[in-house]
């Protein structure tokens, strides 16, 4: 069955191909974006897209090695709602390498088939803030054995308000030569569905 050019259009799953009205199933994902989207009315939602990298990468005999060179790596994200009322936030994490490539063109993520533990509702006090880092991201992406794979992935953050959301990177190459810490600052977009301007 093709899948839907809409994101936020219901996930249908026939549970029996002859039935007329097949039974549907909507994703939490999509019921959490349509409730916010909802509640927001015409001004849309923001969203932040925040790259993850977190674990350790290995080898380097190859001439392309997956994601990294190799060496230590961790992302922490700060999110802090710096209004006067409370933010709802929506966050959900799409790995694009766990341990093996998920999602090199022309595979991509499927937002819409995501497990529930990737996904997760907060609310913010007012002026209060939040953290993930590699630690939380591997309570949403457990590792399929062991030690926790080189994980690279997209934490995308949704609230009906504007946040502060920045990332900090830390990596420190195999040979132990150093540090690099770099913080960025995460820009908002406007999410707007349908004709709500």
């Amino acid at each position: 069955m093709p899948q839907p050019s809409n994101p936020f259009a219901e996930v249908e799953m026939a549970t029996n191909q002859t039935h007329a009205n097949a039974d549907r199933q909507v994703h939490p994902l999509l019921d959490n974006l349509r409730e916010m989207h909802a509640a927001a009315a015409e001004r849309g939602l923001f969203t932040y897209s925040v790259k993850i990298v977190c674990g350790k990468q290995t080898g380097g005999d190859c001439c392309c090695v997956a994601g990294t060179r190799p060496g230590l790596y961790a992302t922490e994200v700060n999110i802090q709602n710096f209004n006067l009322v409370q933010a709802q936030v929506l966050k959900f994490v799409q790995p694009l390498i766990h341990g093996v490539v998920l999602a090199r063109e022309p595979d991509v993520t499927n937002p819409a088939t995501l497990p529930r533990r990737q996904i997760e509702t907060i609310i913010l006090p007012p002026l209060a803030a939040t953290m993930d880092d590699c630690c939380r991201i591997a309570d949403m992406l457990p590792a399929p054995s062991g030690e926790a794979p080189l994980t690279i992935a997209i934490l995308s953050i949704v609230s009906p308000l504007e946040l502060s959301v920045s990332a900090v990177y830390t990596a420190n190459p195999s040979n132990g030569d150093g540090i690099s810490i770099d913080v960025e600052y995460i820009p908002s977009r406007r999410l707007v569905i349908g004709n709500a301007g």
